[in-house]
C-alpha cells in the first residue's frame, strides 16, 4: 500500500474509532430515539453509515477492475491527499443533505446487529483498498452527486469525512 493510501486509511480508522466511542455506551432506547420525527435516530444514522461504506466499497473495486484493465501503474506521488476534501467541509452538519434512496436506513436495528454490520463493512472496505495500493488512485475519477469529481483517493477519505459528519449529529442529537 502506498503511502497516500496509508494516511487516509489510518485517517478513515480514527473517524470510526471516534465514532464508536461516541456511540458505544448507548442503549437501544438511545439508539432507536428520534429527536423529532423528521430527524434520523443514531441507529438510523449508523444504518445509513453502513449504507455509505457499502455502496462505496463496491464503487472502488469495480474502478481497481477499471484500473487492471487500463494498465494503471502504482502511484508515484507520495504528497498526502487527506486535506483534498477540506474544500467541501463535509465533517460539519452546517448544510444538511438528502441521502439517496439507496442510503435510506431502516428504522429499528439493534444495536449489537448495526455495530457488527459497521465492523463488517469496514473489513470488505479494507480489503479491496488493500487491492487498490498497487494503482495510482488519482488517475480514477467517479463523479460524487454533490461534490463532482472525486479520484478514488478521496472517495476512500469520504468515508472518514462521513463518519466524522455523522459522529458530530449523534453528539448534537445526545446533547438535546
Amino acid at each position: 500500500m502506498n503511502s497516500r493510501l496509508s494516511g487516509i486509511v489510518n485517517e478513515i480508522d480514527v473517524a470510526r474509532t471516534t465514532l464508536f466511542s461516541t456511540v458505544g455506551g448507548l442503549s437501544q432506547k438511545e439508539f432507536d430515539k428520534k429527536p423529532d420525527p423528521d430527524q434520523w435516530s443514531v441507529g438510523e444514522i449508523l444504518h445509513h453509515l453502513y449504507l455509505f461504506e457499502n455502496q462505496i466499497t463496491k464503487l472502488l473495486a469495480k474502478q481497481v477492475e477499471k484500473a487492471k484493465q487500463r494498465g494503471i501503474g502504482a502511484d508515484p506521488n507520495d504528497e498526502s491527499l487527506i486535506r483534498s476534501l477540506d474544500r467541501f467541509a463535509i465533517d460539519t452538519t452546517a448544510r444538511k443533505l438528502k441521502a439517496p434512496s439507496s442510503l435510506e436506513p431502516r428504522q429499528g436495528i439493534e444495536k449489537k446487529k448495526l455495530m457488527e454490520l459497521l465492523q463488517h463493512s469496514r473489513t470488505a472496505l479494507l480489503e479491496i483498498v488493500s487491492a487498490a495500493g498497487s494503482y495510482d488512485l488519482s488517475e480514477l475519477i467517479f463523479p460524487h452527486p454533490t461534490y463532482g469529481r472525486l479520484n478514488m483517493y478521496e472517495w476512500i477519505l469520504l468515508v472518514g469525512k462521513h463518519d466524522d459528519r455523522h459522529r458530530a449529529q449523534i453528539e448534537k442529537i445526545l446533547n438535546k
